[in-house]
């Protein structure tokens, strides 16, 4: 009897495979869904990384309707000036982190405040002086300041000349080229000098 069972125990059918490979395929399905997301969130990270770098050498302000406006990093921007007034000029504007650094009868020097050069050292300043009319020069830019006709024209080293009529004179401002104004921020510039009975023309 005994030999009949363990006969019958033989013939049982094995445990069929299919509950076990559907499983191993479920894991299979959620292994390959979380390698395409990570993917994905990588990709994504490495386009932000991307255009990031591409932007590294602008900054971005916020203009007044909440759009970013591009201002190239290397430019200064006028500001009020309130501090003290110099004998033969009045200045209503400076490049921001400027001052007056000091003036004479011919010459007002606009310079960073560590400058210690004398002011007749015109290196990395801008400088306000009087002379005698004369003809533009080469290659000048007519434009004009508070209505007085005016020229402006930059040099094969970068130096900018600004020069406009003041009764029967001329106004010469002259800025460095590491100073970066703008021509538009030049006129605003000259647009707030006052030019005082103690100004006196360098030559003529």
């Amino acid at each position: 009897m005994n030999d009949v069972i363990d006969r019958l125990a033989r013939l049982t059918p094995a445990a069929s495979p299919t509950d076990d490979t559907t499983a191993d395929l479920r894991r299979g399905h959620r292994a390959l869904s979380r390698r395409r997301i990570k993917r994905a969130a990588l990709g994504g990270a490495a386009l932000t990384l991307a255009v990031g770098g591409a932007f590294g050498g602008i900054a971005l302000t916020s203009g007044n309707e909440g759009a970013p406006t591009v201002q190239a990093a290397d430019n200064v921007r006028l500001v009020d000036y309130d501090g003290a007034q110099m004998p033969g000029y009045t200045v209503a504007k400076v490049p921001e982190g400027f001052v007056l650094q000091g003036s004479d009868q011919y010459v007002l020097a606009v310079a960073r405040p560590d400058d210690t050069s004398s002011i007749s050292d015109f290196q990395d300043k801008i400088v306000v002086t009087l002379e005698s009319p004369s003809s533009p020069a080469e290659g000048a830019t007519d434009t004009t300041v508070n209505g007085q006709p005016a020229t402006i024209v930059t040099n094969s080293e970068g130096t900018t000349t600004l020069k406009y009529a003041y009764r029967d004179l001329t106004v010469v401002i002259q800025v460095w080229e590491s100073i970066h104004l703008t021509d538009e921020q030049l006129v605003e510039f000259a647009e707030g000098i006052e030019v005082t009975a103690d100004a006196k023309p360098s030559h003529g």
